[in-house]
């Protein structure tokens, strides 16, 4: 059976992190990064024969999934024209801090992914992993039987490319979490309540709807 292609578009700890489990199940990977493909050579050479740099356009060009983990001031320059009928796996956050006031998304006025989707209108963006740290993706991965799996909050307005992603989350070792639309991403944010904690796929439902009286707190 043909793997999907992974392209990673920022392949800073998160980026690497899934394509690590992506290798592990098979799929071959196209990492990037906003510097130059050979200054991944060595992250290549250890995930093995099935990865490969290239720059961010070859990326989303090979990708048939490709996850974008860049911060959110970069969402700007990713490369629209070849994100176009892709799906991307949105695993961004917006924290103003580090990525300066960005007045689309300060003070919740739309999602984060949203806000990915309008800037890439002809791709398919799917939110998935913004709510992990890097470090527990490799270690919280799990066989589908294991009793302590991790839930993983997947929302998207495209159901087809939903449910892609749903299956490479499951593959790759969590249980996919369907909380909806792009529209209620809001509910696994920055500083909402199933933001970070391990929590299983049912605790991490519970906690999704805790987010209405979160965000009105």
């Amino acid at each position: 059976m043909t793997k999907a292609t992974i392209g990673v578009i920022g392949a800073g700890r998160i980026g690497q992190a899934i394509a690590g489990l992506a290798v592990r199940q098979g799929h071959p990977v196209v990492l990037s990064n906003s510097r130059a493909p050979e200054t991944l050579q060595a992250v290549v050479d250890e995930l093995g024969p099935l990865a490969s740099s290239d720059t961010a356009s070859g990326a989303a060009h090979k990708g048939d999934i490709v996850v974008i983990a860049v911060t959110f001031d970069a969402i700007d320059a990713l490369p629209a024209a070849e994100l176009a009928g892709k799906i991307v796996l949105d695993a961004t956050n917006y924290y103003a801090p580090r990525d300066g006031v960005i007045p689309a998304v300060e003070g919740d006025r739309v999602p984060t992914s949203v806000h990915v989707q309008q800037t890439l209108p002809g791709a398919h963006v799917v939110k998935a992993f913004n709510h992990i740290v890097w470090s527990d993706i490799p270690a919280d991965a799990r066989p589908s039987d294991a009793p302590d799996r991790r839930g993983i909050a997947v929302a998207a307005d495209d159901a087809a490319s939903k449910q892609q992603v749903r299956e490479f989350v499951e593959e790759i070792g969590f249980d996919p979490v369907d909380i909806g639309p792009l529209s209620d991403s809001w509910r696994i944010q920055l500083g909402s309540p199933g933001w970070i904690t391990n929590y299983s796929a049912a605790q991490l439902r519970d906690k999704i709807r805790e987010a209405d009286s979160w965000r009105t707190a």
